[in-house]
């Protein structure tokens, strides 16, 4: 006989996995449906990419086109079952010290993780904000995204992101 564990899932788990429903899950024609298709691991494969060139500004002393860009990979993109035309897609993105990425918008919305360090990131219309391990941020679909970025000198920061977003639509569009 299997016996059922009665310890609570680690924070890391049951908050990725709380991000992961909240994303897939908020539109109503989601509610019944599964989240991943079975079998479909189309950005499996996908290398990592450069997500952006350094370039515009941001709240650092070094100009930004002497900065480190952020580097992205894609860990998995499927289309959402029950909902024709919706894709999810899960991408870790990299910041090594300083690393910028410059203004930009989304094909999609975005509900964003740090799994480590720490990014400051500023939306259109709101300030900066530093955002630590464990925490999150959401950014709805258009809203243009002035600039995130490492804010430390030696450690390196990481965030989870989510996207659903229509098939075929970028994940990022640079406007600078």
């Amino acid at each position: 006989m299997t016996a059922i564990s009665t310890e609570a899932p680690t924070p890391c788990a049951a908050v990725l996995a709380g991000l992961l429903a909240a994303a897939c899950l908020a539109p109503a024609l989601w509610i019944a449906s599964p989240i991943w298709t079975a079998g479909v691991q189309a950005g499996a494969a996908l290398p990592w990419i450069l997500c952006s060139e350094a370039a515009g500004g941001a709240a650092s002393a070094k100009p930004a086109s002497a900065r480190p860009a952020s580097v992205v990979k894609v860990l998995r993109s499927e289309p959402l079952a029950g909902s024709p035309g919706k894709h999810v897609t899960v991408v870790l993105v990299h910041y090594v010290p300083g690393a910028y990425t410059p203004r930009h918008v989304h094909g999609g919305d975005v509900t964003a993780y740090v799994l480590r360090g720490t990014v400051r990131s500023e939306h259109a219309g709101l300030a900066a904000a530093d955002y630590r391990a464990g925490e999150t941020f959401y950014e709805p679909f258009g809203t243009t995204h002035v600039f995130i970025e490492n804010p430390s000198a030696n450690e390196p920061a990481e965030i989870l992101a989510i996207t659903v977003h229509d098939e075929g639509a970028p994940l990022t569009t640079f406007l600078d």
